[in-house]
């Protein structure tokens, strides 16, 4: 079959992306800052690129992308999910949920008035900034506390705690969040009643997903697993196996109304309840830095780059209240039961957004464009590329400080 010009650029795009994908993994990990950084500027520079070709408007193209896009979502929130327990999370509450409360509480405020106030957005686009600013990106901060040596810490299993609680949180506001915005945007009279009832319906909606994934991981998810594990003749098969029934989670969650990526969440916390399902997170890895760098690249693809050069002042303007509200909104009910020194270290750990944030970002901004309008994506590509990296430095030299080991 002979290819059409769209397709076989297609196809060296991805081409190019795959190879370049150790080289920019290898690079990230030698300069120390995330991954997830790499991929975007990958995709922002070959959307530029692009561009003047008219590729990104191309259907093939542009679909092909948003494709791999969404298993790359599925592939992160599964990840996540099937990191957490269930009973871990419901263990964790009494020592992590004043510290939880309060600065998912806070950022989402500080998120809302930010940009519903100091920018002048609209009330849909500011509940958007709100609900992205409670998330946390923990892996860019383990890093730092993993160089050290001190991700065993007191600190950093506070942390870990409260970052794992952040995730389920950002998770459930962003399924009331999807199923309130279209009614928003109708403006209708008894707009607000309208609103109440769709976000009651939502969370009854998401209560049954929520039990049904409980009965799953309880009734069904042992015998599963079991049965796959007998009649599949590896590891990675099995692997395949859980991710096929991650994908049709996924799609049930989506058509509840939900986002793909909150069914994705429950159905990594549906398989997290087995240790043997979690050991074969070691299979599902390939999968993970397979798919998952196409999100990341997809952000990228879609971020203008002359949008991004003038949202400067909206990203440092959302990067200050990112920033300051997670660090006062963490290191302040932390101060009833830890130092003021690692109360401090905890809250610059909780200030990286990448992963979550940019997820809602992304998914509300599929609803309608209206929501998320370019410069508000760009401004918030740029939080998320500063958060990741300007936090693990300054992280790293206050951890330093305090193990009294010289930074390199």
């Amino acid at each position: 079959m002979e290819l059409d010009s769209g397709s076989g650029l297609l196809l060296i795009t991805l081409g190019v992306m795959l190879t370049l994908g150790p080289l920019i993994k290898a690079v990230c990990q030698r300069i120390r800052i995330p991954i997830s950084v790499g991929h975007i500027l990958l995709g922002l520079t070959v959307g530029s690129m692009l561009k003047p070709l008219d590729a990104l408007a191309s259907p093939v193209f542009e679909g092909s992308f948003a494709v791999l896009a969404q298993l790359g979502i599925v592939a992160l929130l599964f990840r996540v999910g099937l990191r957490s327990h269930t009973s871990a999370l419901l263990e964790k509450l009494p020592d992590a949920s004043v510290i939880w409360i309060v600065n998912v509480a806070g950022t989402f405020g500080a998120g809302y008035l930010v940009a519903r106030y100091g920018l002048d957005w609209s009330i849909e686009t500011s509940l958007v900034i709100g609900t992205a600013f409670t998330a946390t990106s923990i892996a860019v901060s383990l890093a730092a506390w993993d160089e050290l040596g001190m991700v065993n810490s007191d600190t950093a299993t506070t942390l870990l705690d409260v970052a794992e609680l952040d995730d389920l949180s950002a998770a459930v506001l962003l399924a009331i969040l999807l199923g309130a915005l279209p009614v928003m945007l109708n403006g209708s009279n008894g707009l607000w009643l309208q609103v109440g009832a769709s976000s009651v319906t939502v969370m009854i909606k998401l209560a049954v997903f929520i039990l049904g994934c409980y009965l799953f991981a309880h009734y069904f998810e042992a015998p599963f697993t079991h049965l796959n594990r007998q009649l599949g003749n590896s590891p990675f098969s099995m692997t395949l196996c859980i991710l096929g029934v991650g994908l049709v989670i996924a799609a049930i969650a989506g058509a509840l109304g939900f986002s793909i990526a909150v069914g994705a969440f429950f159905a990594g916390l549906a398989f997290s309840r087995d240790p043997e399902a979690v050991r074969e997170d070691g299979g599902f890895t390939y999968l993970y830095e397979f798919l998952t760098p196409f999100f990341f690249i997809h952000i990228g693809m879609q971020t203008d780059f002359s949008v991004l050069l003038q949202a400067g002042d909206i990203g440092l303007i959302l990067f200050a209240a990112a920033a300051i509200s997670k660090l006062l909104f963490t290191a302040a009910p932390a101060l009833l039961s830890m130092s003021r020194g690692d109360a401090v270290t905890l809250g610059v750990s909780m200030i990286p957004r990448a992963e979550i944030a940019l997820v809602v970002i992304y998914e509300c901004r599929a609803i309608d464009s209206r929501i998320v309008p370019p410069e508000v994506f760009a401004g918030m590509v740029l939080v998320s590329l500063a958060t990741s990296v300007l936090a693990p430095i300054v992280l790293r030299l206050v951890l330093n400080t305090q193990s009294g080991t010289p930074e390199t």
